[in-house]
C-alpha cells in the first residue's frame, strides 16, 4: 500500500510537469525576466546587456512578491509604464502549482483529476500586478483579482471622524479627517469619485449627527448633492461659482472667529479644547472655480488654518493639473483619492507620483495616498439607499431673501439652510 502511494505520487508528479509543460505552465518570475527583454527594460552597456537583478521572491497567501535590483539608466517610472505589458504576460496560460493548493488533495489514483481541477481554476483567475519601490522595485503578482465592486454597509462606520475609502485584499482603509483634516479626490468622469463623496457625507451624518455640518458645492449644477440639500446638517448648498465664492466667504467669516475663541481660551485645535462639532467643505469639479483668485483665496485660507478650527475640505476634481489644484492648497492637502487618469502627467499632478494612468478601467478602482499609497476599491452606496438612510434627518427648508439670510448670519451663522440664489 504505502509503495503503491509513493509510486502513484512519483508518477503523478511527473505526469502533471508534463501536463503544465504542455499546457504553458511555468514560473512566473522567468515570465517576468522574458518580459522586461521584450518591453525593452533592459540597458546596453557596451557588449554588456544589463536587466533588473532577482533579489528575493516571496510567496504569500494572496500570491507572490518578487523584488528586484533594477539596472543603471532605469527608474520606476520605467517599469511602471510597463505594468500594463506585464499583467498581460502573466495573464497567458501560465501559473505556478504551489503547496497551498495541494492542501485538500487526497493521494490516490485520481489525484491527476484533482490537480487539472486546480489547474483549470487558476487558469480562470486573472492575475493582477502592483509595482511598489523603496529602493528595490517590489513586483506583486496577486493570484486573484480585487472585487470590482463592493457593496456599502452599516458596519463600515464608526463613531469617530473616520469614514471608510475602500479596500484592497487584506484590510480596510478608512481616512480619520481629525488626523489628516482634508482630502483631495480626483479621477475621470464615471469611475467612483461622486459616489465616494455621497459615501462619506453618508458616513459622517450617521456616524455624528448631531456634530456635523456641512457646506456643499456643486459645480456640475446640482446633481451630485442635489439629494442632501435638505438636510439639517447642510446649512450651505450652492451650484455655481458666484454661490461658491459667497458660501466660502461665510465660511471663512465663521472659521476665523471659532479659531478666535479656541486660541484665546488657550488651546491649539478643536481636539485639545475638546470641542465636537465638525464642518465639512465638499466642493465637487473645483476647476470651475480656479479663475476667480478671491475664491482661490478664500479657500487657501480654510485648508490652511481650518484644520485647527474644525474646518475640514474635500476637493475633488475630473481634471487633476496645475491650473484645477494650485501649489498652495496642494501643498496643504497630502492626502489624496485617485480613480483612473488619462496620463502620467495628470498622475503626478494629483499623487505626486504616476500610476493612476495603469489603474485598471473598473470604476470604483484608486489609489489612497496617505502615509503610504495603496490600490484599493472603493465600496459603491446607490441612491436608493442614501434615500433610505438619510429620510429621518431631511427637513423643510425656506427660501430666504438676501436681507433675511445677511440677518440672520449676524444672529447666527449657520442657521443659513438655503438661498435663491441655490
Amino acid at each position: 500500500m504505502i509503495f503503491e502511494i509513493v509510486t502513484t505520487t512519483i508518477f503523478g508528479a511527473i505526469s502533471l510537469k508534463a501536463y503544465l509543460s504542455k499546457n504553458g505552465g511555468g514560473d512566473d518570475s522567468k515570465k517576468i525576466n522574458k518580459i522586461f527583454s521584450l518591453a525593452g527594460l533592459n540597458v546596453k552597456d557596451g557588449n554588456n546587456t544589463l536587466t533588473a537583478q532577482q533579489i528575493k521572491k516571496k510567496s504569500y497567501d494572496w500570491g507572490t512578491e518578487y523584488r528586484y535590483r533594477i539596472p543603471l539608466g532605469r527608474s520606476f517610472e520605467d517599469y511602471l509604464a510597463k505594468q500594463k505589458a506585464i499583467e498581460a504576460g502573466l495573464n497567458t496560460k501560465s501559473m505556478v502549482i504551489e503547496l497551498k493548493d495541494l492542501k485538500d488533495i487526497k493521494f490516490d489514483r485520481n489525484f491527476i483529476k484533482s490537480f487539472k481541477k486546480i489547474y483549470t481554476k487558476k487558469l480562470t483567475n486573472k492575475k493582477e500586478v502592483e509595482m511598489v519601490y523603496d529602493g528595490l522595485l517590489k513586483i506583486r503578482v496577486y493570484d486573484k483579482p480585487m472585487p470590482i465592486k463592493i457593496e456599502w454597509t452599516n458596519e463600515m462606520l464608526k463613531q469617530d471622524w473616520s469614514v471608510i475609502l475602500g479596500f484592497n485584499r487584506t484590510e480596510a482603509f478608512y481616512h480619520d479627517f481629525d488626523k489628516r483634516k482634508h482630502l483631495i479626490i480626483a479621477g475621470a468622469t464615471g469611475f467612483g469619485k461622486s459616489v465616494t463623496m455621497k459615501s462619506i457625507i453618508v458616513s459622517l451624518v450617521l456616524s455624528k449627527p448631531n456634530d456635523v455640518t456641512f457646506s456643499l458645492i456643486d459645480l456640475k449644477g446640482g446633481s451630485a448633492f442635489a439629494r442632501f440639500k435638505n438636510l439639517k446638517q447642510v446649512i450651505n448648498f450652492g451650484v455655481n461659482p458666484n454661490e461658491a465664492r459667497e458660501i466660502l466667504k461665510e465660511v471663512k467669516t465663521k472659521m476665523e472667529n471659532d479659531y478666535k475663541k479656541i486660541v484665546d481660551e488657550g488651546f491649539e485645535d478643536v481636539t485639545e479644547a475638546n470641542i465636537s462639532k465638525r464642518h465639512f467643505i465638499v466642493i465637487d469639479e473645483a476647476a470651475d472655480i480656479m479663475d476667480d483668485k478671491y475664491t482661490i483665496d478664500i479657500l487657501t485660507d480654510i485648508v490652511r488654518k481650518g484644520r485647527g478650527a474644525g474646518y475640514y475640505v474635500i476637493y475633488a476634481t475630473q481634471y487633476p493639473s496645475s491650473q484645477a489644484i494650485p501649489m498652495q492648497i496642494k501643498r496643504n492637502i497630502p492626502a489624496r483619492l485617485c480613480f483612473v487618469l488619462d496620463s502620467a502627467t495628470a498622475s503626478m499632478t494629483a499623487l505626486d507620483k504616476s500610476g493612476a494612468e495603469n489603474l485598471p478601467e473598473i470604476s470604483g478602482r484608486g489609489i489612497y495616498k496617505n502615509v503610504g499609497q495603496n490600490i484599493i476599491q472603493t465600496p459603491y452606496i446607490t441612491n436608493s439607499l442614501i434615500d433610505e438612510l438619510l429620510k429621518p434627518y431631511m427637513i423643510k427648508k425656506e427660501v430666504l431673501d438676501s436681507e433675511t439670510v445677511e440677518r440672520k448670519t449676524r444672529e447666527n451663522s449657520f442657521i443659513i439652510k438655503e438661498t435663491r440664489l441655490s
